[in-house]
């Protein structure tokens, strides 16, 4: 399954339309909306994880965190979107007609496939791009690629072939033999677990452990300079296009 999510994602990742994640609690719904929105968002654009119960637009709207333009630029996704309320689906369905470019991409995670009349109000709110996850108990082949992804997003590029060897030869085996009952993000507990030992073992670090560094510093201090520099740019094109529009719109009347 885990090729035909990353096709997903990729296909996904450069539309604005919403998109449906179904599975049960530990699945993956959330680091499948990571990488949606990693994929094909600008730098800098916020990723929100929000639960569907109590919701209300005015939370989604709510431009009070991070910069205006960042937020509508962004993704969010809603957990336990079976329990929107009808309230909610109606004022969002508004919003998309009558300003959608002032929302941000939605994904919506579902725990089940028979999401009832919320799921098809969604469905006819908008064109939606649908993706059902199963438990991995039930696809042991996605064991392998997502540990050897772990392992290789918490390893330096000099550990990370022997580190993967390691694993392949005393822990994965176990994994795929036995009745493995979790999910993703149990999986990636082990796998992490295991790099931390390694880690320790052979008086190696970890990618997360670099973040203390000098050098880790430097790199956040230029990040947040070109962040600051992009967000300036941003704030001078509206101000240079808002009087453009004001004379043209105005000389019509």
């Amino acid at each position: 399954m885990v090729q035909d999510l990353w096709a997903f994602v990729l296909k996904t990742s450069d539309l604005r339309t919403p998109v449906k994640l179904v599975g049960p609690d530990g699945v993956g719904k959330k680091l499948a909306a990571r990488k949606i929105h990693a994929s094909g968002t600008i730098a800098g654009a916020r990723l929100r994880f929000l639960d569907g119960e109590n919701l209300n637009l005015d939370t989604i709207l709510d431009a009070s965190e991070g910069h205006d333009f960042l937020n509508r630029s962004g993704t969010v996704y809603i957990g336990r979107a079976e329990c929107l309320s009808s309230k909610f689906i109606a004022a969002l369905s508004k919003k998309m007609k009558s300003e959608p470019l002032q929302l941000p991409r939605f994904i919506f995670g579902f725990r089940s496939i028979s999401v009832g009349d919320i799921g098809r109000s969604l469905e006819n709110m908008n064109k939606m791009e649908t993706f059902v996850l199963t438990p991995v108990s039930e696809r042991k082949e996605d064991i392998s690629p997502i540990a050897r992804y772990r392992i290789w997003t918490l390893s330096l590029k000099e550990d990370f072939a022997q580190r993967w060897e390691e694993f392949e030869r005393t822990v994965l085996p176990e994994l795929l033999t036995r009745q493995w009952g979790g999910n993703v993000e149990e999986l990636l507990g082990v796998v992490s677990r295991y790099c931390e030992l390694s880690a320790s073992e052979h008086g190696t670090r970890l990618v997360g452990e670099i973040n203390s560094s000098v050098s880790s510093h430097w790199l956040k201090e230029q990040i947040e300079k070109m962040h600051e520099k992009l967000l300036q740019r941003w704030e001078h094109e509206d101000s240079m296009v808002e009087p453009v529009l004001s004379s043209r719109y105005g000389g019509a009347r």
